[in-house]
């Protein structure tokens, strides 16, 4: 979680700084890091990149920058200066600086689907704690570093092996000689051991462990932290599983309350997420569509608070070259260039139009498919498969995969909206192409027309077998088997099922 990330970063900063100025401002900043406006903590970072007078003032500012455009969803940008970081820290031989941006990076490269360089830098991250001296820093890192393993874990659906990595993380916790410091992270590891308990269905050992982790953040530096929701939700989500709905209700309340007061954009998306996860399983059609409108919501607040930060951006680096001006000219020609090319493109493709109608008249008599429409990256993804020399697939890389594709059908993975080729593949840990590939030869489809056959097969399954379910709306029926739109789903199973979802579902009661 970024929360967690970023006040594991800043509570083990050294005390390196050496003008006063650099110091007051960067303690100011990590106060005020969750609750002022992006646009204003990054120009308060800003004002401390001026102020850094040595490698290691430097190094810390990129950390902190690095955590607060990784909280914001920029993660391309936090890998950047993560790099940069990196090297002053290997020219000034900081051995725990360049273990804690190691870190930092393995988390990074996760979230955003590179679990290869993920797991590398994890390595690197390992080999330089192993050269640290202060015990502290050590034992904090290796507590984070545990954690960050549990993750990859958890992505592999190893839920055992993610307790192990954590309980193992705990011990070095418990080293660390503050006691309020040592329940913040020791509240934060149980936090996750009591989740990984939740999806292993262990619902009673995640209950008893979540409690625990309440008590350990009420007594540690700060309890009102974020985390309080995130242990609010997985008691929620626990005692859902266990179908006791009043008490599951109680604690996701006061999980949203914890998020609204916190104003921390991801524990709200995993509280609404629970709410339409709680809604659905109480068969309330009307909950269901206020929270999931939230949760949509809230990820169209995501993606324009990531736009303003990528264009503040954008503009403090022209404002700082004093290129701004010549930019927007520059911008104003090439726009007059393209749209005067577009014209002529129009004028003669209109021409071409017109010799080309009475072929196109014959054409229509032969039967063609609408191809299944895909997203933007799921098409660069198939676009990118026909460079690849499959030839290459070991038949035990093939088996792997396949057993990853069993498992994930077994799992219903198709119904997550998120899912995509590139998110599988890393679930399952081998490349996206060898994925695709192994689909198209084995399942004689593309990824995204074998997810939508998945979800379809699902829905009719659903709606064959509980006659309740003819009753809701179309719309609840597309988010119940994952589409995002109501348009989508239509279209989808009509052209899978020969038929609009209404008129399958007039079929089945007419049946009845």
């Amino acid at each position: 979680m970024n929360f967690r990330i970023i006040f594991c970063i800043l509570v083990t900063v050294s005390g390196y700084a050496q003008n006063n100025a650099f110091d007051s401002l960067y303690l100011h900043t990590t106060k005020v890091v969750l609750t002022d406006t992006p646009q204003d903590v990054l120009m308060h970072i800003s004002d401390l990149e001026q102020l850094a007078s040595t490698p290691v003032q430097q190094i810390e500012v990129s950390l902190l920058k690095a955590s607060l455009l990784r909280q914001y969803g920029v993660r391309d940008k936090a890998i950047l200066t993560l790099k940069k970081a990196d090297s002053l820290a290997a020219n000034a031989r900081h051995i725990n600086l360049q273990a804690r941006i190691q870190g930092a990076l393995s988390t990074l490269y996760r979230e955003n689907g590179i679990e290869s360089l993920g797991k590398l830098s994890l390595v690197k991250a390992k080999h330089w704690s192993k050269l640290m001296k202060d015990p502290l820093e050590l034992a904090i890192l290796k507590g984070n570093l545990q954690q960050e393993q549990a993750y990859y874990h958890m992505r592999g659906t190893r839920f055992a092996d993610a307790i192990t990595s954590l309980s193992k993380g705990r011990l070095e916790f418990e080293k660390v000689e503050n006691v309020e410091q040592r329940f913040f992270y020791l509240a934060s590891t149980d936090q996750l051991i009591g989740e990984n308990y939740m999806k292993l269905g262990k619902v009673n050992h995640a209950v008893k462990i979540l409690e625990q982790a309440l008590a350990e953040l009420q007594a540690s530096n700060n309890p009102q932290s974020p985390l309080k929701g995130f242990i609010y939700n997985n008691l929620g989500v626990s005692y859902l599983k266990s179908q006791d709905y009043e008490t599951s209700l109680l604690f996701l309340t006061k999980a949203n309350e914890v998020a609204e007061q916190s104003g921390f954009l991801a524990l709200k998306k995993q509280v609404f997420a629970s709410l339409k996860e709680y809604a659905k399983q109480i068969e309330d059609t009307e909950q269901y569509v206020k929270y999931n409108e939230n949760y949509v919501q809230l990820v169209e607040q995501e993606f324009a608070v990531q736009a303003k930060i990528a264009n503040y951006l954008v503009e403090s680096y022209y404002e700082k070259e004093g290129e701004i001006s010549v930019a927007y000219k520059n911008y104003v020609l090439y726009s007059l260039s393209i749209g005067g090319g577009i014209l002529l493109f129009l004028s003669l493709s209109l021409y071409h139009k017109r010799q080309l109608t009475k072929r196109s008249r014959k054409s229509q008599a032969v039967a063609a498919v609408e191809p299944e429409p895909r997203t933007e990256s799921e098409a660069e993804q198939v676009k990118s498969d026909k460079s690849v020399d499959y030839n290459y697939i070991s038949k035990e890389m093939e088996e792997l995969i396949l057993q990853g594709i069993k498992t994930f059908e077994q799992q219903q993975g198709y119904l997550k909206h998120e899912i995509s080729l590139s998110k599988l593949a890393s679930q399952i840990g081998v490349n996206h192409r060898y994925l695709s590939y192994v689909i198209k030869h084995h399942k004689h489809t593309d990824f995204s027309s074998y997810i939508n056959t998945l979800r379809i097969d699902y829905i009719v399954a659903v709606l064959e077998a509980n006659p309740e379910m003819l009753k809701y709306k179309i719309s609840y029926l597309a988010d119940l088997c994952g589409f995002a739109s109501h348009s989508r789903f239509t279209i989808t199973f009509k052209r899978i099922k020969g038929l609009s979802p209404s008129t399958f579902i007039e079929q089945i009661k007419d049946k009845n």
